[in-house]
């Protein structure tokens, strides 16, 4: 996420949030866990469009087109799993995508995995990254890019991630501030990275 990015004109204005995080939570009450989802699916799309502006070139017209094919992927999602439940509707998600995916997306651990807890934290966002990586090649590959393309800019992914997850070193507030400020520059417009506000910080410390 350190390429330099040229401003460009502002005519897209749109949360990447709105429809992928809806999709990822596990209810409608906002839980530890949910909240962790939702976190999850709010950085990780964030670092994909940016990875897709630095390995393919994306200007803020691609931009703002990814977002929603990205977002269209989700609504998929969504009304396969009102229809089917969510079992069914994960499998055929992964089923469509597989051939798609050079390697499953595993998102970086960062610090966590030492303790069981920590465990758990980590498969709980490794599920959720990995629906929206679906999501996010789904997006590409309807814009008629390769394999291999999709998986150079989901190997960005995690580098941007882990990028994240180093600005959170020190504070969360730093990471998502850095993160919007990157974001800002692709859209080339006033960027909307909302902190998921929870229990306490997700990523970091609090400053």
């Amino acid at each position: 996420m350190g390429k330099s990015r040229a401003r460009v004109p502002s005519y897209y204005r749109q949360s990447i949030q709105n429809a992928v995080n809806r999709q990822i939570n596990l209810g409608r009450t906002k839980t530890a866990a949910s909240l962790n989802r939702e976190a999850i699916g709010q950085v990780v799309s964030y670092c994909f469009v940016a990875a897709a502006h630095d390995i393919l070139d994306f200007d803020a017209g691609k931009a703002a087109v990814l977002t929603v094919k990205m977002n269209n992927a989700a609504e998929r999602y969504t009304l396969d799993r009102d229809k089917r439940g969510a079992r069914k509707a994960r499998i055929a998600l992964e089923d469509s995508t597989r051939p798609l995916m050079l390697e499953t997306f595993l998102l970086p651990a960062g610090k966590l995995g030492k303790t069981a807890n920590e465990r758990e934290i980590l498969a709980e966002r490794r599920d959720a990254a990995d629906m929206v990586a679906r999501y996010c090649v789904e997006a590409l590959n309807d814009m008629d890019y390769t394999v291999e393309q999709i998986a150079a800019v989901m190997q960005e992914t995690r580098s941007n991630f882990e990028q994240f997850l180093g600005w959170s070193e020190d504070g969360e507030m730093v990471a998502y501030e850095k993160l919007r400020r990157v974001v800002e520059d692709i859209y080339g417009v006033g960027a909307m990275v909302e902190r998921v506000n929870g229990q306490g910080p997700i990523f970091g410390t609090e400053f």
